[in-house]
């Protein structure tokens, strides 16, 4: 290990009554296990301790209160770097001294009184500048953390389609590959000049223009505007289609459910009547008993009278008296004739009255069955409703709108790249007014940042030994890539494969740039922290991603980190699963078990 590096010894979270540590040693570190254990975390806590402006918050840190990091030097220094959970400055103890100072958080250029400018002298880089503007050959000054995002690359970080020397920040892009140029050629950009022109200065504007234009084509993509104009066109036509198949469906089921309530209220009309009818049935049941008891009284009244009125006349069994001497009441008789007659017409009127009685009864029960035939046509008619309302709103009408929604979302994907072509002619445009009106008033120069073609050769043929070495598919050409900052690998942009892939090829061009510094002595700080580099085993995202499904490279992979940096450099994986059996003697393993009656559960 060179003088002029470093090396983590010991991250430690500390409370009033608890301590949780990791330690890493010189060589290779891997920390594995369990998903949600503080894996990742770890990575952002070192990145935390080494400037970072922000930790983030989690349950897990209830009960500590401060970070502390330890670093040894290539020469044997040690230091511990103390830092509150909630942000501020560092508290620095040196071996072998007694007393502690403080490094403020924020760099300033060429002092070490902050730890940017502690770290930059440990690493002979204290005092440097980096080119900031092109446009403007305005410098600034050289921070740690310029340098911390090449050598703690966190996982969100190492599958990135961008360039991995390129935040993705276009304001930060100049000084960012600047730094690159410093580490693969130890030479800052302090020799530029900054020029002071007096004349219309729109580089500003023009800077900000190029920044508008960039983001517009990278959301633009490779899209042709004819293509996307017949696509929009296409779009359409289709959104048309579905609208009115969906228009057609609320229509019916709307349509639907207004049969359905009629259906309902009609059976319930119904019902009502079938019971009305019943009721009468058991009220016309009683007055047809009633007539039919009345009609047997009067039947016997008459029938009694008539044979009163008829009985043949006899002598007197008293006195012997013959009927013609005997004193009879010539009104009885009359009376029982009447009351005879009386009787006739009552069973006349009652039996016409029983007559109209059965009638009805006949007729409402042609009715009540007419009716509950008609209910049962209803209820049929209802099932068929029902059936049809569920197919009316069945799922896959439910996806058809999905498709209807998913198809407005990608009208307007479409239609914002569209307009995206309208304004990059647009902003080119009065970018080009600007140009003019600047050069008219004299011109201005500009400084470029870029790796030397020399040095861009040796670190794509460093990393295409790399990928090599693991046995990465393909013939593993590299080639930088002047314009994205990138590596063309096998002819295809390293950015445009899967994520695992370009989380892999992440890992190989930070580890060329650390052996390339180390080869060439210069500067770096010479440990590596990489978060999922193996990601395409773990959770392989398209073609590209499954061609290491069944390979070595895993195997590889450790085989090569073993082999060329168990001594001189440190370098920390992060991943998910164990390293292979074959490694597991010559790293230095920490496993989080997600488990707290197995090893350590996690990080805290």
């Amino acid at each position: 290990m060179s003088e002029f590096s470093f090396q983590l010894r010991c991250v430690q979270f500390s409370g009033p009554t608890d301590e949780r540590h990791v330690d890493f040693l010189d060589g290779v570190n891997v920390i594995c296990g369990s998903s949600d254990t503080g894996k990742s975390y770890l990575a952002e806590t070192i990145d935390y301790m080494l400037g970072g402006s922000e930790l983030r918050k989690i349950d897990e840190l209830q009960g500590y209160d401060r970070v502390t990091l330890s670093l040894e030097s290539g020469s044997g220094e040690k230091w511990n770097l103390e830092r509150a959970l909630s942000g501020g400055g560092f508290k620095l103890i040196e071996s072998g001294k007694d007393e502690s100072k403080v490094l403020k958080g924020s760099h300033s250029h060429g002092v070490t009184d902050n730890l940017s400018g502690f770290l930059l002298d440990k690493l002979g880089l204290l005092g440097k500048k980096v080119l900031k503007s092109s446009a403007k050959s305005t410098l600034q000054s050289l921070g740690f953390r310029n340098i911390a995002r090449l050598v703690i690359v966190q996982e969100e970080e190492i599958a990135t389609k961008g360039s991995p020397f390129w935040s993705g920040q276009f304001t930060t892009k100049t000084s960012e590959l600047a730094t690159v140029k410093l580490l693969v050629t130890g030479m800052d950009d302090s020799a530029i000049n900054t020029p002071v022109v007096k004349m219309v200065d729109n580089s500003g504007k023009i800077s900000l223009l190029d920044d508008l234009i960039s983001e517009l084509v990278a959301d633009i993509g490779d899209s042709k505007r004819e293509e996307l104009e017949a696509q929009l066109e296409k779009i359409g036509v289709t959104l048309e289609r579905h609208r009115k198949s969906i228009t057609l469906n609320e229509g019916l089921i709307s349509e639907l459910l207004e049969r359905r309530q009629s259906n309902v209220f009609q059976r319930q009309l119904v019902s009502e009547r079938i019971d009305e009818i019943a009721d009468l049935f058991t009220r016309f049941d009683l007055l047809r008993d009633h007539y039919d008891v009345d009609l047997a009284r009067l039947e016997a009244i008459e029938e009694s009278g008539s044979m009163l009125v008829y009985i043949n006349e006899v002598d007197c069994p008293m006195c012997g008296a013959a009927p013609c001497n005997q004193h009879l009441e010539d009104d009885d008789e009359e009376d029982i004739r009447s009351a005879v007659l009386a009787a006739s017409a009552e069973i006349a009127k009652i039996e016409k009255l029983r007559s109209e009685l059965v009638r009805t009864i006949d007729e409402l029960q042609l009715e009540s069955e007419k009716l509950s035939s008609d209910n049962l046509g209803r209820q049929n008619e209802y099932a068929e409703i029902e059936a049809s309302l569920k197919e009316a709103l069945s799922p896959r009408k439910d996806e058809e709108k999905i498709d209807f929604e998913t198809l407005v979302e990608l009208r307007q994907d479409v239609s914002k790249k569209i307009n995206g072509f309208e304004r990059v002619e647009q902003l080119t445009q009065r970018k080009l007014s600007l140009e003019k009106e600047g050069a008219s008033a004299g011109g201005k120069t500009t400084a470029l940042v870029s790796i030397p073609d020399t040095i861009g050769n040796s670190l794509s043929d460093k990393i295409s030994s790399i990928l090599n070495e693991w046995n990465f598919p393909g013939e593993c050409k590299v080639v930088f890539d002047k314009g994205s900052s990138d590596f063309i690998i096998d002819g295809k942009p390293r950015g445009s494969r899967g994520k695992g892939l370009r989380s892999i090829t992440h890992a190989a061009v930070s580890l060329g740039l650390l052996e390339y510094a180390q080869e060439n002595s210069l500067p770096h700080p010479g440990f590596l922290v990489l978060d999922s580099p193996l990601l395409a085993y773990f959770a392989p995202e398209g073609d590209d991603d499954l061609l290491l499904r069944g390979s070595d490279l895993k195997e590889k992979f450790y085989e090569y980190l073993i082999r060329h940096h168990s001594r001189g450099s440190q370098i920390v994986i992060i991943e998910n699963q164990h390293p292979p059996l074959e490694a597991l003697r010559d790293v230095h393993l920490t496993v989080f078990t997600n488990n707290p009656h197995e090893g350590r559960a996690g990080l805290l």
